[in-house]
């Protein structure tokens, strides 16, 4: 009880590792994006769940797209640590370790359900956001491929003459192809259509890494499931302009 007379003590201010703060705002805001659609997120929104002030949230993030390009770039270095760690557990040859890696690959975006992200970051006006993080995630993917790659030419699991050409290949499929997948699939006009193309089309960039590395045919085969098709089909409906 305060004694009469005394001042009331002052409520303690909680204080946080900058870091730890910042990640809570990316945690709240993957979620809001998860549950309603990153075009419905709202900083005031964000800055209430998560119970800070909303010059907190502005000492982090510029903008509402900033936090979306830094979940993106989040989502990227997880999946990306991720596939190392899938590397090096994983027992047996080269060609056995990258179906390893693929499949980690895989399963780790349908845990993160990644379709809020997917659709902000391939939206027109994020064209310079997607260059940027696809230039990131390039590099990344190439440090985890190379070595696997050149111990394939040593354990005689790939057929090619370089590790660094090939990789230079298979990133080609990986991005580039993908954009082009892409643009393609956003001619559907439903979203069965949408995910005929994108899976259709994914899984001949599987068989094009299949012919680059000299393996049997359906050593990369793509594992389409109901789940991939259903999260297929919720991409096509995050798209502006598109309803099935």
């Amino acid at each position: 009880m305060t004694a009469i007379g005394a001042a009331p003590r002052a409520k303690a201010r909680i204080t946080k590792d900058p870091d730890v703060r910042r990640e809570e705002l990316l945690d709240v805001a993957l979620e809001l994006c998860r549950t309603q659609g990153f075009d419905s997120l709202r900083v005031e929104q964000l800055v209430q769940t998560a119970g800070v002030a909303k010059g907190t949230f502005y000492h982090y993030f510029a903008s509402k797209d900033a936090v979306l390009e830094a979940l993106v770039q989040r989502f990227g270095d997880s999946l990306f640590d991720h596939l190392s760690a899938a590397t090096e557990t994983t027992q047996g040859t080269a060609a056995e370790r990258l179906s390893a890696l693929m499949a980690a690959a895989a399963t780790f975006k349908a845990a993160q359900g990644d379709v809020p992200l997917a659709s902000f970051l391939y939206r027109d006006e994020n064209l310079a956001i997607r260059h940027r993080v696809f230039r990131a995630w390039r590099e990344r993917a190439r440090q985890v491929l190379v070595p696997v790659i050149a111990s394939g030419i040593t354990d005689g699991s790939f057929h090619v003459t370089s590790a660094e050409g090939a990789t230079d290949i298979v990133l080609l499929l990986w991005f580039e192809a993908a954009d082009h997948l892409w643009d393609r699939a956003l001619a559907a006009t439903t979203a069965a259509e949408f995910a005929e193309v994108m899976i259709s089309g994914g899984s001949s960039i599987y068989e094009a890494q299949e012919r680059i590395l000299g393996v049997a045919p359906g050593t990369y085969a793509m594992p389409v499931s109901p789940e991939l098709i259903e999260m297929t089909k919720q991409l096509f409906e995050t798209l502006e302009g598109k309803q099935s």
